[in-house]
């Protein structure tokens, strides 16, 4: 298979723009030395990046090129799906090295650009360069919201609900399991959890179904960990949290990767993770209005605790009631390793 040194940068980027983006929001697309984009009127922009980095974010032995953009598409999607927005327009850069095979990068865009298009948006622009040493992938993803509509993470209040989207803590069992069983977290019985971190799927049109009711103060993506993201939350709004006994504690994937761990799944379930789902606070006098459009929606929110006005103070109950202090810690890129 030809490699990217072999065939030349502008055989490859002709390669990986393929077929004219036609839709009404882009008015020039990939191809020339920027894209024209169309905001609707009345909306808000709203704009977010990630970075994936060889090694620390993807591990090539466990990741297929097309899994690996949608996974890249995944960070960036969650992103907007904590605004309640909808995706629009994306921006690709890509960091590679002279041997990687070109069909491989092309594969990998493909998978990218299937997955933003299920939520509405499509790749307008990039840029490619050479690079020795580990790889580096960064998306830029524009979308839209109703103007003054954007969840934030600054909305909070005592006495709101504390929901959470999915299964939290899957995709960092997952990433355990690979660490630590090397071959063995192949096994069938751990796909549930390996899907959840290679093949994760953002709650874009969840978000938008939630919005509806009204009933949302405040969101987070589950990027980084549900305490850490909750410490966020609880941070940006001035308030604390207080998480149930029970939450994390009814996902029979997730107790039984603490087993093979030797670890606690509510530690799983709360440690760092980067799942893309969503942390949301909900006013407990819209919650029926929130259920119903979580049902509508095929959405499965669960309750997990309720935010406080201690601030910055997350505590956990126990069986009996008790309430134990909780350090708010999610992922650090400067601290800990792959993900």
């Amino acid at each position: 298979m030809p490699r990217l040194g072999e065939v030349g940068e502008r055989e490859v980027l002709k390669r990986l723009i393929g077929a004219a983006v036609e839709r009404p929001t882009v008015a020039l697309g990939p191809g020339d030395d920027a894209a024209v984009l169309r905001p609707a009127p009345g909306m808000d922009l709203v704009a977010t990046t990630d970075a994936f980095v060889e090694g620390r974010h993807w591990l090539p032995d466990w990741i297929a090129p097309a899994e690996l953009g949608a996974r890249l598409a995944a960070a960036n999607l969650s992103d907007l799906a904590a605004m309640a927005a909808t995706p629009r327009w994306a921006l690709i850069s890509i960091a590679a090295r002279a041997e990687h095979e070109v069909d491989a990068l092309v594969a990998l865009e493909r998978g990218l650009d299937q997955a933003l298009g299920v939520e509405g948006a499509a790749v307008v622009g990039g840029n490619l360069a050479a690079i020795e040493g580990p790889e580096c992938l960064t998306l830029a993803l524009l979308g839209e919201v109703a103007r003054g509509r954007a969840w934030t993470r600054g909305g909070a209040r005592p006495g709101d609900l504390i929901a959470v989207t999915g299964r939290p803590g899957r995709a960092g069992a997952g990433a355990a399991l690979a660490g630590t069983l090397g071959e063995r977290a192949r096994d069938p019985a751990w796909r549930p959890l390996l899907d959840a971190w290679l093949r994760p799927r953002a709650r874009v049109a969840w978000a938008q179904a939630l919005a509806e009711s009204g009933a949302v103060t405040a969101a987070i993506d589950l990027s980084d960990g549900v305490l850490g993201d909750l410490a966020q939350v609880c941070e940006a709004s001035g308030v604390g949290a207080e998480i149930a006994a029970q939450a994390g504690t009814d996902d029979p994937a997730l107790a039984a990767a603490a087993a093979a761990l030797k670890r606690e799944a509510f530690d799983l379930w709360a440690g760092p993770s980067d799942d893309y789902e969503l942390l949301l606070a909900v006013d407990g006098a819209g919650r029926a209005a929130f259920e119903s459009a979580a049902e509508a929606a095929g959405a499965e929110p669960r309750f997990v605790g309720r935010f406080t006005g201690s601030r910055g103070a997350i505590v956990r109950l126990d069986a009996s009631g008790k309430s134990r202090a909780l350090e708010g810690a999610g992922y650090d890129h400067f601290r800990q390793g792959e993900r």
